[in-house]
């Protein structure tokens, strides 16, 4: 680290494109270098925590529970690219000395090394070392997909019981999950076996071919559509059973201020869980007459839009006090975690008198929600915001607030009163 640092210091300010590039070169290779670092720096904090474990007797298979969100944390990021960092770390550690010398020596990137450790990953050690050593020439020189093919390729020639093996768990890990695209848009993607795959895309374009050569390709003010926005089109009527796409039947819950669905204010919508669409955009939706709406409206604090809602005298917290808190924290309150909020979590925890409160809930991931009861884990805070404390005793904060209370309030000073967020939603048919 000490000699990436020193590189960066010595650089100085570039006076031409060229000197901008090589400055570029530069800097990336000690960036690399610091990884290599960090992955050396995380192998011996599991090796510490493994060992503090045992010390204490803790039975093998309830070891470093959690560690993964600890690395993530401390690099900024969410549990899940925690755990990518943590395994590829032990990997670049134990059984790919070629690809950690490549990496500390910046001749290939933080990601290439996790192409390697992920595509290796269901292999024994001894064919992970033979991989890493038959690709150590290409590290460095081969794309990302050069790269994980090259390895595909030796890790079904070497293993073949283990690749087929392979396969059969992936087809039945199969799904479909939902990621915001931006914008107003949303990825649906689906995992599935290949032929299943090809058999969607193919259904998928011969119905499209039809519609296109049958004159119906054309939006409801009669714009023709391109064969992009008919496959779309086909694809939600398909699944949803849906006349048209846009005569939504699903619950869909959109939260707004009453100036933005009564007024012309600029202030955007929400999709819990999504993020922000465009005004117009959600008006516009609302106002079609194949969509069935109704409203129901949530009070904020006038101080900072603050959502405000009941108490329960259950363990268990209602339906709707559940979805207020979806509404609320948009997605998992953990740090950096980007996952759907799932799981309604007294931050106090019931057993130890915790009440089933708004002022106690916390929207949780089910991982976040599991792992906080590891050992030396603590969750606390208020309804603006959430602490959490890992077994290190490290401690990372943060806010809670609705994002749309935010934006609301940004230029504000003081913050301006908020009133209600008109909440509106289509009742499932």
């Amino acid at each position: 680290m000490q000699r990436a640092m020193a590189v960066l210091g010595s650089l100085p300010a570039p006076e031409s494109p060229e000197a901008c590039i090589d400055r570029l070169q530069l800097v990336e290779q000690a960036a690399r270098m610091l990884r290599g670092d960090q992955a050396l720096t995380t192998s011996r904090f599991v090796d510490y925590r493994h060992a503090d474990e045992a010390a204490l007797r803790i039975p093998t298979s309830q070891r470093c529970k959690g560690i993964e969100a600890e690395v993530g944390f401390a690099r900024g990021e969410s549990p899940y690219v925690g755990a990518a960092l943590t395994h590829t770390a032990t990997a670049l550690c134990t059984v790919l000395p070629h690809t950690l010398a490549a990496l500390t020596e910046g001749r290939v990137s933080e990601f290439h090394a996790r192409v390697v450790a992920q595509e290796t990953l269901h292999l024994s050690d001894a064919h992970r070392r033979a991989i890493d050593a038959l690709i150590a020439h290409r590290l460095g020189k081969a794309s990302t997909t050069q790269l994980r093919r090259l390895i595909q390729g030796h890790a079904y020639r070497l293993d073949r019981a283990a690749a087929e093996a392979r396969a059969a768990e992936n087809t039945s890990r199969r799904r479909v999950c939902k990621d915001p695209a931006g914008d107003g848009l949303v990825y649906v993607t689906a995992e599935l076996p290949s032929h299943q795959g090809a058999a969607v895309m193919e259904t998928l374009t011969r119905l499209t071919n039809q519609r296109l050569d049958q004159g119906q390709a054309v939006d409801a003010d009669g714009t023709p559509l391109t064969r992009d926005q008919v496959m779309t089109d086909l694809f939600v009527e398909l699944l949803t059973g849906q006349t048209t796409a846009n005569g939504v039947q699903a619950e869909v819950i959109v939260v707004m201020h009453d100036t933005t669905l009564f007024g012309a204010d600029d202030l955007p919508a929400w999709l819990p869980g999504d993020g922000p669409v465009p005004a117009g955009m959600i008006t516009d939706w609302l106002a079609d007459p194949a969509a069935n709406i109704f409203l129901r409206r949530l009070y904020t604090r006038p101080t900072d839009g603050q959502l405000v809602a009941m108490d329960s005298r259950r363990r268990h917290f209602p339906k709707n006090l559940t979805k207020m808190l979806k509404i609320r924290d948009d997605v998992c309150a953990t740090p950096w975690c980007n996952s759907p909020v799932q799981d309604a979590d007294h931050r106090h925890p019931w057993a130890e008198g915790g009440p089933t409160s708004w002022e106690n809930a916390t929207g949780l991931c089910k991982r976040c929600n599991q792992r906080k009861e590891n050992r030396g884990w603590t969750y606390t805070g208020t309804v603006d915001e959430l602490t959490v404390t890992t077994p290190t005793g490290h401690t990372y904060t943060v806010d809670t607030r609705p994002p749309l209370a935010e934006l609301k309030h940004w230029n504000s000073d003081p913050p301006a009163p908020l009133g209600a967020i008109d909440i509106a939603w289509a009742d499932a048919a």
